[in-house]
């Protein structure tokens, strides 16, 4: 980190940690990531972190916060809200599921050690008592225009065992030179993309034939966006192996109630869950607030969060929210 302090933490009373960078208080929401057997079940494999933050006590959208952030603090806050999240996923204390965390690589360009930088993440990765192969690095749609950085920062969290997922497949002519470059383990599909296709026959059968085209190279495949339950069918026809949305589950600032909803089984493998379990309406995200007792450090923060979209048309929409 280029001279930047280490952030101060604050622990609540059941563990969880919240942070601050100038007048906002930052804490952590996940969104479950599921996958889905044959017969319905369904495990809860993953979280996706994404930063709430508030000011005075109310909440500021994330577009909001990260358009007040100036260029010269936007590695400090990507840092800081990827470090707030391993700590927070640490206290969620889920023995198997992985977290999704954003890194925006345009931001590693002028960073002089991103050797530095990723042992950094290491050992907060370590003192979460996490180890980094249930860490996934979520490399944003954002492109870098150093193509050397960004190679350094994906080859050194690869050799130090993070797990990488390509965002945003589709939504750019360069995508298919992107995932061959990366070689993730994860690629999430663009939900835009997906609607486009899934509204001719012909589309359909193209996006099942490049999802099972991935899967046989050994990529992981997740499709997000999901608000209804014949998306999550439809995933399962084309063999997808990962889904995250509104359908299964809404983001929660922790402490989140998955636990209660999702519980993990005593060996420690992911509790199983039918989607009709899911039928009640998920609960809205808390937007409750800890007392301003937080630090005034600055630290680092992941890229602005993508507009709300939504899709109308056909019988198989996706839409990716935020909130």
């Amino acid at each position: 980190m280029t001279g930047a302090s280490r952030p101060h933490f604050i622990q609540d009373a059941l563990g969880f940690y919240t942070t601050s960078y100038g007048p906002f208080v930052l804490r952590s929401a996940f969104q479950p990531i599921f996958s889905q057997e044959a017969n319905g079940r369904l495990t809860i494999e993953a979280f996706e972190a994404l930063i709430r933050a508030s000011q005075g006590g109310r909440p500021v959208a994330p577009y909001e916060f990260f358009s007040r952030v100036p260029l010269e603090d936007a590695v400090t806050i990507d840092t800081l809200c990827r470090e707030l999240h391993i700590l927070n996923m640490g206290v969620l204390g889920r023995k198997k599921a992985r977290l999704f965390i954003n890194f925006n690589p345009a931001l590693f360009d002028a960073v002089a050690d991103i050797g530095s930088e990723i042992d950094r993440m290491v050992e907060i990765t370590l003192s979460a008592g996490l180890i980094p192969s249930r860490i996934v690095c979520e490399i944003t749609e954002q492109g870098s225009g150093n193509k050397a950085a960004l190679d350094r920062l994906v080859g050194g969290l690869r050799a130090r065992k993070f797990k990488i997922a390509v965002d945003d497949f589709g939504a750019d002519d360069s995508d298919i030179q992107r995932v061959t470059d990366l070689n993730p383990d994860i690629l999430k599909f663009d939900a835009e993309w997906v609607r486009r296709f899934t509204e001719t026959h012909p589309g359909m059968a193209l996006l099942k034939l490049s999802v099972q085209q991935f899967i046989e190279r050994g990529i992981t495949v997740l499709f997000e966006g999901l608000e209804e339950e014949h998306q999550i069918t439809f995933c399962n026809e084309i063999g997808v192996q990962l889904m995250q949305g509104y359908a299964l589950a809404r983001p929660e600032i922790v402490p989140t109630s998955f636990g209660e909803r999702f519980p993990e089984a005593n060996n420690g493998e992911e509790a199983r869950h039918s989607i009709r379990q899911l039928d009640a309406p998920p609960l809205m995200p808390s937007l409750h607030m800890p007392p301003a007792s937080v630090s005034k450090d600055h630290g680092n923060a992941a890229p602005a969060a993508k507009s709300t979209q939504s899709f109308g048309r056909r019988t198989v929409a996706f839409g990716k929210r935020t909130l």
